[in-house]
C-alpha cells in the first residue's frame, strides 16, 4: 500500500508549526481544524470549526475548489502530496508515525522569507 492510499479515507486534525510564517496566523484566524481525505481523488483541504463548534469544509481560501492526492517528489523524495484543484499549491506529507504526518506547503506564493509553512496532521480516530 502506498502512503497516499494509507492517508485516504481518513480525517486529519492539523497543527501549524509557528516558525514565523504568516500562514500560521491566517489558519488560526480561520479556525483551521485540519483536512479530510475522503478518498484519493476527493479531498476537503481545509476544514474549520464553525460558530457552533462543528467541523466543516471551507472552500473560501481555496478558490472554491478541493484537492486530490498524488505521489509528487519534494526535495528529491517521493511523497504523498495533496494537489489543490484551483490553487498553485501542493502539500507534501511524510509519515512520521502510524497516525502522524509531517507536512509542508509548497507552491507559488507559499514561501515566506525563504521558508515554507510546516504543519503536523494527526489521524482522527
Amino acid at each position: 500500500m502506498s502512503p497516499r492510499d494509507d492517508i485516504a479515507g481518513s480525517r486529519w486534525r492539523g497543527t501549524g508549526l509557528d516558525t514565523g510564517h504568516p500562514m500560521f496566523g491566517m489558519l488560526g484566524q480561520m479556525r483551521w481544524w485540519g483536512k479530510d481525505f475522503t478518498e484519493a481523488r476527493k479531498v476537503d483541504p481545509i476544514l474549520v470549526t464553525d460558530d457552533s463548534g462543528e467541523v466543516v469544509p471551507d472552500t473560501s481560501a481555496t478558490g472554491g475548489g478541493g484537492a486530490s492526492l498524488w505521489e509528487v517528489s519534494f526535495r528529491g523524495r517521493p511523497t504523498a502530496s495533496m494537489v489543490y484543484d484551483r490553487l498553485p499549491v501542493i502539500d507534501h506529507f511524510a509519515v512520521v508515525g502510524p497516525d502522524t504526518l509531517l507536512a509542508v506547503m509548497n507552491g507559488r506564493g507559499t514561501v515566506h522569507e525563504g521558508e515554507h509553512f510546516w504543519f503536523v496532521l494527526e489521524r482522527e480516530r
